[in-house]
């Protein structure tokens, strides 16, 4: 199977006809297209009939395309289209790219006047490239991507800094997204293991979005947008040995099956699908290396060590309401306000990210409340059985990033995150914005305290995982 091929037809006709179809946005990305040589073609197709010159929009970071520098491959491709190519690069020298408000604003204001980006470069930069699409208006815009590494190169979402914490806004689908098999193939293999990393949240991510509904925080639950994703789950999990030998067809599969995913966050308008606890594990720890001004590792691999966390709490919660029943608590306003500044006061001595934070939490505690609780805990043997079928055993998802070679530890990851940040982060990952997960529900059972995250913890190493 080629890269590339996903059919968006069949997809657009499935999520048509899907009995959730009301609660799910139309596919905006026209076109998946396969392999380098047709972006001339799409190009043309895209920018037809409107002047100006393509913006470029690239990093510093080197590509290839085998033994081709792939940037000005890129650019020498679209000179040959007869347009004028300028070339925008986002961030510094080092290529360490941070979706911030002045990097998406200096990214604007060289774009603005262009017909259209073309995007060849990280998931942050197509993230950057998706918002100021955006921003000018539904600038046309096509992604050329460059690993199997995220699954935010195909949905209609970005990720971006916000007063230092990371927040998903939504800006723009990409008209088109271009997979070349040699260019996803030759990124590096730490990339592609990045790339099952982000994936295997569909483990955990989806019980946390139906874990929401049932508490009265999210009526957007889509079984149609979660089993676009999951169906994929077994396939995706057999992969791994293959990814391990960066094997080109299994390389070009995980690309399909992380477009796949895109397309289910950006039906769903919103990454719920595929974010829950584990990418807030995720963001915590790189919203603290932004802030010290240290580099962090691959954003997939942290959110794969991160899901085994995440499966592991969801075991650690059911477990704890077996044995001693749904006995929620509600804290007060000011008890989790003072948790919130205690948590990111650290990080920011300025107040800026605990208030961006608390502004965000606080109306997730506001939905807190009995009333909307009642759903939650007197249906609780219908949502048990319901969560059972989404979430996987612990060790699968071990297994699987294992085989491909990606990290199970924190301590794996490249840079390492030290022990005591692994803690921070899973300690207050419930802390940081509206959505409601596992670790919400932990922390309102009292099953969020320091005992319960060491056992958490021993857990994973029980597997081999965790710290």
């Amino acid at each position: 199977m080629t890269a590339g091929t996903v059919d968006l037809a069949a997809l657009r006709s499935r999520l048509a006809a899907a009995p959730d179809a009301g609660l799910l946005r139309p596919i905006g990305l026209a076109r998946i297209v396969s392999g380098l040589g047709s972006l001339p073609g799409a190009v043309d197709d895209l920018f037809n009939g409107t002047a100006g010159p393509v913006a470029l929009l690239v990093d510093a970071t080197p590509m290839r395309r085998g033994n081709t520098d792939l940037k000005p491959a890129v650019r020498d491709l679209l000179a040959g289209t007869g347009r004028e190519v300028r070339e925008v690069r986002a961030g510094p020298d080092d290529g360490q790219v941070h979706a911030d408000e002045v990097t998406v604003m200096a990214v604007r204001d060289a774009v603005d006047g262009a017909c259209g980006i073309v995007t060849v470069a990280s998931g942050t930069v197509a993230d950057i490239g998706k918002a100021v699409a955006c921003l000018l208006g539904g600038l046309p815009h096509l992604i050329v991507q460059t690993a199997a590494s995220v699954n935010g190169y195909a949905d209609s979402q970005s990720v971006l800094l916000r007063n230092g914490v990371k927040r998903t806004v939504a800006s723009r689908w990409p008209d088109v997204l271009v997979l070349d098999a040699e260019v996803l193939a030759g990124a590096p293999a730490a990339m592609t293991r990045a790339g099952l990393g982000d994936l295997v949240s569909m483990f955990t991510a989806p019980a946390d979005w139906y874990l929401a509904r049932a508490a009265g925080h999210d009526d957007s639950y889509s079984p149609t947008a979660v089993a676009l994703g999951r169906e994929l789950g077994d396939e995706l999990l057999a992969l791994a040995p293959a990814l391990r030998r960066n094997d080109p067809a299994a390389v070009g599969r995980l690309a399909q099956m992380l477009a796949v995913s895109g397309i289910s966050m950006g039906a769903a308008d919103r990454t719920a699908p595929s974010s829950g606890m584990e990418h807030t594990v995720s963001h915590l720890l790189e919203m603290a290396a932004a802030g010290e001004g240290r580099p962090t590792a691959l954003h997939g691999a942290k959110v794969g060590v991160s899901t085994i966390i995440a499966a592991l709490t969801w075991r650690h919660v059911r477990a704890r309401i077996a044995r001693d029943g749904l006995r929620p608590r509600f804290p007060t306003a000011p008890q989790m306000r003072d948790r919130v500044y205690a948590a990111f006061e650290r990080l920011d001595p300025t107040g800026a990210m605990a208030r961006e934070c608390w502004a965000d939490y606080s109306r997730k505690l506001t939905r807190w409340t009995p009333d909307a609780v009642a759903g939650l805990t007197g249906r609780w043997i219908e949502h048990e059985h319901a969560l059972g079928r989404l979430l996987t055993e612990p060790a699968r998802i071990v297994e699987a990033l294992r085989a491909a070679g990606a990290p199970v530890r924190f301590a794996d990851l490249d840079p390492a995150v030290t022990a005591d940040q692994a803690r921070w982060a899973i300690t207050h990952c419930h802390l940081m914005r509206d959505r409601f997960t596992v670790a919400d529900l932990a922390w309102f059972l009292d099953a969020w305290g320091p005992d319960d995250i060491e056992s958490v913890l021993a857990d994973a190493a029980a597997l081999g995982a965790g710290l």
